[in-house]
């Protein structure tokens, strides 16, 4: 059937859906909020995306425990050796406890998101503006050479096998324009991004009083966590390797583990 044309360039559309893939939803599993789902907290195995559980003890009245584990080995994907459940008051505070520690460091912080942006900035040509600009004009004279062609054919200066030859060379060379303009205005657009994050973390977390950066809310760290791009690889063994908008600085610290027969008892 056919579609009509939305009115909207194809290009907006690629560089949205590029900016919302990496996009996930926190878990309110077991009434609570999850401070290191959406996209944070990963099986440092498989690097798989670490799912929820929430088990309570023996009794009708029994203390509900939470955990994180990987969620592959529960899948019908095999391959994961990732068997153990980390208890999330644990997990959640030592990540914290780093992160918190970047903020109240923040010349410390600065100093990274600012290699962070000009590390980004080095793969955007100096005349970004210019290489946007001269990729619209060869849409439009795509377009012009389209109806152009078409008057020719329908003038009988050229046949309707010449026509279509002309018309798949102009189409490849528009998908390609395409492409290149939604890549190069994504960049842009990511990295006006990540000054925006950077100003957000600068004005209204850094250099907080300590008192206060311990008593964020689970969804404020949450939104810090991704300010900061954060990616958390847990592993078996409880050490938690972070990277980020700061790039990887490595592993900070290991946290109990429970295997998952203990823990579903």
């Amino acid at each position: 059937m056919p579609v009509p044309d939305p009115g909207i360039p194809r290009e907006w559309v690629d560089a949205a859906r590029e900016a919302t893939g990496q996009n996930k939803r926190t878990s309110k599993n077991g009434g609570r909020f999850w401070e290191l789902t959406g996209g944070i907290l990963h099986c440092a195995c498989c690097g798989w995306s670490m799912s929820t559980t929430t088990v309570k003890t023996r009794g009708s009245f029994g203390k509900p425990n939470h955990y994180y584990r990987c969620q592959k080995p529960l899948s019908r994907v095999e391959g994961c050796e990732n068997r153990k459940t980390h208890r999330a008051d644990v997990l959640e505070l030592k990540v914290w406890e780093f992160v918190s520690g970047l903020l109240k460091d923040p010349e410390l912080l600065r100093t990274g998101l600012a290699e962070m942006i000009e590390r980004e900035s080095d793969g955007l040509p100096d005349n970004a503006d210019r290489e946007a600009k001269a990729r619209r004009d060869r849409l439009a004279e795509v377009d012009h050479k389209r109806a152009r062609f078409q008057d020719m054919a329908a003038e009988g200066l050229i046949d309707f096998d010449e026509l279509r030859a002309k018309l798949v060379a102009l189409e490849e060379t528009r998908d390609t324009t395409r492409k290149e303009l939604a890549a190069l205005e994504a960049r842009r657009d990511q990295l006006a991004e990540l000054e925006r994050d950077r100003d957000t973390l600068m004005e209204r977390y850094a250099g907080m009083v300590p008192d206060a950066l311990d008593t964020l809310a689970p969804e404020e760290r949450h939104r810090v966590y991704k300010l900061l791009k954060l990616r958390v690889n847990s592993s078996t063994d409880g050490a938690l390797d972070v990277s980020g908008a700061l790039g990887d600085v490595g592993e900070i610290c290991k946290t109990e583990t429970i295997s998952r027969s203990s823990s579903t008892a």
